[in-house]
């Protein structure tokens, strides 16, 4: 009905119909399997059964959906997001697909387009505290901690048993300067959940805590445990570490570091040959020759200051140094640029390749209309906040 509803151009009615179909799906034996498949983690076999289902039935929102979850799973989120317009193009009012929809923008940088699918879910559903909860991380990505701290807020006086959300709230307090209000956030999502590491080192990571001789052993006899999930426990031994290292017990807390390390050596996909590689390939193509027959490229703008330089050599307090002047802006546009050029290349094309085969014209276009475009959209979500012009970074 959906369908014969978008032919005749009654999308109101078509979005009902959808709504209903949505309804239903949770009991079609057909999507059924796919959404064992989801929960269960099995991705290439949730991906068979949805593309061969989406082949008899393509406009089966329920199942774009999942298809969507399953690209996103595997970080494809151009896909994903492809699915969820496709989606939310049948059944606007497809809440759950919205909500999905902004996720995946967030993850790809696109703050703008996701406070507003975000904003469209919550005037549906004010107190809507998954989406709320999104809407505040997205606002605190971009330097609004005032009001990201707000929701946090509004939704822990609604939903106070909900340990990480006291987690993300404590980060939000200790990046706006509130550290006492951070250390209790951090504290009290601790005492609802004893075994979460990740506050116990984020409150290591503060630097200025000091672990009394009760949280030292609760942290060892949460580490004894035999069903603590390993990113909890690999946090406990950092956090361990940290605070043996302050005691100056540096052979125990080694050896914290070192199970720590392991452990998260353990999830983390890394080749040494892969960065040597990439840093021949660099060399080979970003010669004296490559950049003298590109000179002339970019744009004349004078604004954007750019700071470069190798981990650990003092960019960032560079960065810091010159945005205390009353004119010049922090921007906090890191995340944008691996975004931007990975959004450069064509399916299966690596930066390098895409780099050799860019323009004047279309360098200019990106140098003064890309990038400086997603720094006047995060001016734009700053408001009237901000201390000095736009194009000032």
């Amino acid at each position: 009905m959906g369908d014969q509803l978008v032919t005749t151009g009654d999308c109101v009615g078509a979005d009902n119909a959808y709504a209903q179909q949505i309804k239903a799906s949770t009991k079609d034996p057909r999507l059924l399997a796919a959404a064992a498949a989801l929960c269960e983690n099995d991705i290439p076999r949730a991906e068979m059964l949805l593309r061969a289902h989406l082949k008899t039935f393509p406009t089966d929102v329920a199942a774009i959906r999942m298809l969507a979850e399953v690209a996103a799973r595997l970080r494809r989120y151009g896909d994903s997001e492809k699915l969820l317009e496709r989606c939310l193009e049948l059944a606007p009012s497809f809440s759950a697909a919205r909500h999905n929809y902004a996720i995946v923008l967030h993850r790809q940088n696109k703050f703008v387009e996701a406070l507003s699918e975000v904003d469209k879910v919550l005037a549906a559903d004010p107190r809507q505290p998954a989406s709320e909860s999104l809407k505040a991380a997205i606002l605190a990505r971009i330097g609004e901690l005032d009001g990201s701290i707000e929701i946090y807020e509004r939704v822990l006086a609604a939903f106070p048993q909900q340990a990480k959300l006291w987690m993300t709230y404590g980060h939000a307090l200790k990046t706006n300067g509130r550290e006492a209000d951070s250390v209790a956030a951090y504290e009290k999502s601790i005492t609802l959940t004893p075994g979460l590491g990740e506050a116990y080192w984020s409150l290591a990571n503060l630097k200025t805590v000091r672990f009394t001789a009760e949280q030292l052993a609760a942290m060892r006899s949460q580490l004894g445990r035999d069903d603590l999930d390993q990113e909890d426990r690999y946090h406990l031994h950092f956090a361990l570490g940290k605070a043996l290292e302050d005691a100056q017990l540096y052979g125990e807390s080694f050896e914290h570091y070192a199970a720590g390390n392991q452990l998260r050596r353990e999830a983390i996909r890394y080749s040494p040959q892969e960065i040597t590689n990439h840093v021949r390939r660099s060399k080979k193509l970003f010669t004296r020759e490559f950049f003298a027959n590109r000179r002339g490229y970019g744009t004349p703008a004078g604004d954007p200051i750019f700071i470069v330089g190798l981990p650990r050599a003092g960019s960032t307090l560079l960065e810091q140094i010159l945005a205390s002047h009353s004119q010049v802006e922090g921007t906090m546009e890191l995340p944008d640029m691996p975004a931007m050029a990975r959004s450069l290349a064509r399916p299966g094309q690596s930066y390098l390749e895409c780099a050799a085969e860019l323009s004047a014209a279309q360098c200019a276009q990106l140098g003064h209309g890309v990038l400086i475009e997603q720094l006047l959209n995060r001016w734009r979500l700053h408001g009237s906040s901000r201390k000095s012009s736009p194009s000032t970074s």
